[in-house]
């Protein structure tokens, strides 16, 4: 009898287990997070938070000659949102830093290969942003 039980937590636990790990979690490297949902896929991220101290990031591979055209809309209720693309490189290329509601689109020409990257940093940000990107 002892035996069915412990085995039978074993497999819940189990089960448990393999729920847990096919979540789909922000990708959030540091920071806090309250009450944060949204997406983070191929060329857009999009996020709706109470509180959020932290980086998100995306990228985009783009060969020289291409464009990387993006557009970016937030409402900022309290803190401040940047927005910031980077060269494969790790240089600045554009920036955004968002203390109120913003919404705005722009483009990359792309100088060398490589993965773009584009970081969304919140410092005790409260609201939403939708970022999305495609290369042309």
């Amino acid at each position: 009898m002892k035996t069915k039980v412990y085995l039978s937590y074993i497999i819940l636990a189990a089960v448990l287990l393999s729920m847990i790990s096919s979540c789909n979690f922000s990708k959030v490297k540091i920071g806090e997070v309250r009450m944060m949902y949204g997406d983070n896929d191929d060329g857009r991220i999009a996020y709706r938070f109470s509180t959020f101290t932290g980086f998100e990031r995306g990228s985009a591979e783009a060969e020289k000659g291409q464009t990387i055209s993006f557009d970016y809309q937030a409402s900022v209720e309290k803190g401040n949102l940047i927005i910031e693309w980077q060269s494969p490189g790790g240089d600045v290329l554009w920036r955004k830093n968002l203390t109120e509601n913003d919404h705005g689109a722009d483009e990359l020409k792309v100088e060398s290969p490589g993965k773009y990257t584009v970081i969304i940093q919140g410092k005790g940000a409260g609201g939403d942003f939708d970022v999305a990107w495609r290369v042309k």
